[in-house]
């Protein structure tokens, strides 16, 4: 009994001058896939001692019967049902399991022998709830003793380690769509590399705990991908049965790098759905291809925006979902004028002007959505720089060549940049004039 007492004085003494030596946790940290971790038939929100590296705590002085050794966890919740242990290397100490003072801390009081001071101990058997994890969270554990004498209190301190680091299981980087199209060539190519443009999927498999052994990838891009009902015509090998099938597909969109990749398209053709099948490719390039102006291709709708949401599985069915996102842009190498609203027919009069406050002339084309069906025609005049051109008597030709004689939309598009157009029309029974752009 003296000398525990005698102990106890040297540990309060030591605690009370700050000298004391802090006591060492360590543990190798490991990597846990947030997505696997999480999902109900791999992980379940649970991660054990057993998916961990050894949890150990070296002594940094020695331990008294009846103190009690605390292990905290933050990140993390303990699962209560499992009793954790906390067992010496060496010795005859014996660490009896107390209770959970609350969700992030257990103890255990030295009930048989006092501990030696650089005693590696092993904490062991835990079990955690990782319910509400996220992306890059850390599970730290913690170590300290308390003694029974209330003049010293806490000591030996152990800092944090990190056990787990939670990450998404797959980091993507993409190379989005930035295709540029040519108004000179009838908006059916671009102005670099004409007749392709390239999105690229690029993953890195951070794998870990619970990982999901990727078996297929699926990619869906949404927008609008009407050009490429080119490849059913004749003219391109196709079958001109008015739809996209397997083999014309495999010529309107390619990719490299792909694992096994396989491109399907909605009959809007506004849905592209490539299907990758097989361990995930580190860069899959979707190519989205064009026959180009000099093979009477359609017209490129531009500017638009796509975007893409992928989806990654394995066997068993379970996925990684990635939200949908940018996939990149198609722009116009010039200025692009909607006018929602313009009548036409002998009881109306336009007057439409393009007005080009840059240094670049530039062609002018119009299209004119009239009764469901799409006219375009490019102009005779151009927008001279730095003036205004007067296109509303060509714009009128041109509908009544078409047999537009009610409302229409008109899309007007000039390959010069700094272009400003403006549109009304006359209702010649009422004298009302409305602009309407």
């Amino acid at each position: 009994m003296l000398k525990k007492s005698l102990i106890a004085l040297a540990i309060a003494g030591a605690a009370i001058s700050g000298i004391t030596n802090a006591a060492t946790l360590a543990v190798t940290g490991k990597t846990v896939s947030l997505e696997g971790n999480l999902n109900a038939n791999l992980g379940n929100s649970i991660l054990a001692a057993a998916d961990a590296n050894a949890v150990t705590i070296t002594t940094g002085t020695a331990y008294i019967v009846n103190d009690l050794v605390t292990v905290t966890v933050s990140g993390a919740k303990y699962d209560k049902t499992i009793t954790p242990t906390l067992v010496p290397a060496a010795g005859t100490t014996v660490y009896s399991f107390v209770d959970f003072s609350d969700d992030n801390t257990v103890r255990f009081r030295v009930t048989v022998a006092d501990e030696a001071s650089a005693r590696v101990l092993t904490f062991a058997a835990w079990s955690l709830k990782t319910a509400g994890a996220v992306n890059k969270t850390d599970v730290k554990f913690a170590s300290t003793a308390i003694s029974t004498n209330s003049l010293i209190g806490s000591y030996d301190a152990a800092a944090t380690d990190i056990a787990f680091s939670f990450k998404n299981q797959l980091s993507t980087t993409l190379t989005k769509l930035n295709g540029e199209v040519s108004t000179g060539n009838g908006r059916a190519e671009f102005t670099t590399n004409a007749n392709q443009d390239v999105l690229t999927i690029a993953n890195v498999d951070n794998a870990g705990v619970d990982a999901l052994t990727i078996a297929k990838a699926v990619h869906v891009i949404t927008g609008d991908f009407g050009w490429m009902i080119d490849y059913d015509a004749t003219a391109n090998s196709g079958n001109a049965n008015g739809t996209l099938d397997v083999a014309e597909l495999a010529v309107a969109i390619t990719n490299a790098g792909c694992t096994s990749g396989v491109a399907t398209m909605n009959s809007t053709l506004t849905s592209l759905t490539m299907t990758d099948t097989g361990v995930i490719a580190a860069s899959c390039a979707i190519k989205l291809n064009n026959v180009g102006n000099a093979a009477g291709g359609s017209a490129i709708t531009a500017p638009q925006s796509f975007t893409v949401t992928s989806t990654y599985t394995n066997a068993g069915g379970q996925a990684i979902n990635v939200a949908a996102g940018s996939a990149g842009a198609f722009t116009l190498d010039g200025s692009t004028t909607n006018i929602p609203f313009l009548p036409f027919g002998s009881d109306y009069a336009q007057s439409i002007t393009v007005t080009n406050t840059g240094s670049v002339v530039g062609a002018i084309t119009v299209d004119i959505y009239y009764m469901g069906t799409k006219y375009t025609k490019t102009l005779t005049a151009t927008s001279a720089a730095k003036s205004v051109t007067d296109i509303s008597t060509e714009i009128a030709a041109f509908a009544a060549a078409s047999g537009v004689t009610g409302n229409a939309q008109v899309t007007v598009v000039v390959n010069a940049p700094g272009i400003v157009t403006k549109a009304l029309y006359y209702h010649k029974p009422t004298q009302d004039r409305v602009l309407t752009k």
